[in-house]
């Protein structure tokens, strides 16, 4: 499936026609810089940071899932312009996008059609409302991006639903908070962390759909500290959580990448009756 088919120059300007057209109509690529063709970029002909965590998500798939690409169905949450949709779709998988802006699902659905990729789709949706009834379950759920634009009790219910579809693997690239001063109890759990403001709280639903790197319309967000995260990901169902380093992502020093793996939780045998019974997360995570 790739690499990129070869065009003759009259191709590729015709393409970037079709692209300019679709930016006329939706507004240019904010931040998915997908190449195209042979020069031809949907930002501009450099490497981009995105790229660096397509790697990172790729390789942690191929290493943890157990099965071919093409044998994969993936889950891009808040898929924005769906480059890492489309990155799997490219190695067979089979991806699914939601995004809650159209006008990134146009510029999305724009590369799908124009790759050829029947195996991608992309639909408009609020994330929040993901469930297994309404949506399946995947191998791979990428959660990147999203995590920190989530205000509570909306946050905690969303890695839940995570850990409804996701059968094998999920993927949280995240900021995480460095202090524990804001404190929210979620089914018998405390998590800590600190809140950010996304919007002015008397902006408009049009004003906060316009700003494409903010939330879809919450004023502002719950960054869970490093434990409390490890925690949502525990009580979602994850029998492991894992930290991944390389490939390298370059991030800031406030956003990791968190593996959460599914698998069957182990006993150990050669100890106290009770150490089983002693809770799988951190203690209290302020």
């Amino acid at each position: 499936m790739w690499p990129l088919k070869k065009r003759e120059p009259e191709e590729t300007a015709a393409l970037r026609r079709r692209m300019e057209e679709v930016a006329s109509r939706h507004g240019p690529w904010t931040g998915h810089n997908i190449r195209l063709a042979d020069g031809l970029y949907t930002i501009r002909d450099e490497v981009m940071g995105l790229g660096l965590r397509a790697r990172r998500f790729l390789q942690c798939a191929a290493d943890i899932v157990g099965k071919p690409f093409d044998q994969m169905r993936v889950l891009d949450l808040a898929c924005c312009e769906g480059y890492y949709a489309i990155e799997f779709g490219l190695k067979g998988a089979r991806a699914v996008g939601i995004e809650g802006r159209d006008v990134h699902v146009e510029r999305a659905e724009f590369v799908r059609r124009e790759f050829g990729l029947d195996n991608v789709e992309f639909h408009v949706g609020d994330v929040r409302d993901l469930s297994r009834e309404r949506h399946g379950e995947f191998d791979v759920v990428l959660c990147a991006g999203i995590l920190y634009h989530l205000d509570a009790p909306d946050v905690f219910r969303f890695v839940e639903s995570i850990g409804e579809v996701c059968t094998r693997l999920a993927i949280f690239d995240t900021h995480v908070s460095a202090g524990g001063e804001v404190a929210h109890t979620y089914k018998g759990r405390t998590y800590h962390g600190s809140d950010f403001r996304e919007h002015d709280d008397a902006a408009a639903r049009e004003q906060r759909l316009a700003n494409p790197w903010a939330s879809l319309d919450t004023p502002k967000s719950f960054w869970p500290n490093r434990r409390s995260l490890y925690n949502m990901i525990d009580a979602a169902g994850f029998t492991s959580v894992l930290e991944c380093h390389l490939p390298a992502g370059f991030e800031p020093d406030d956003r990791i990448v968190l593996m959460g793996i599914k698998g069957a939780p182990v006993r150990v045998e050669a100890t106290h009756p009770g150490f089983n019974d002693i809770p799988r997360g951190w203690p209290d995570p302020k």
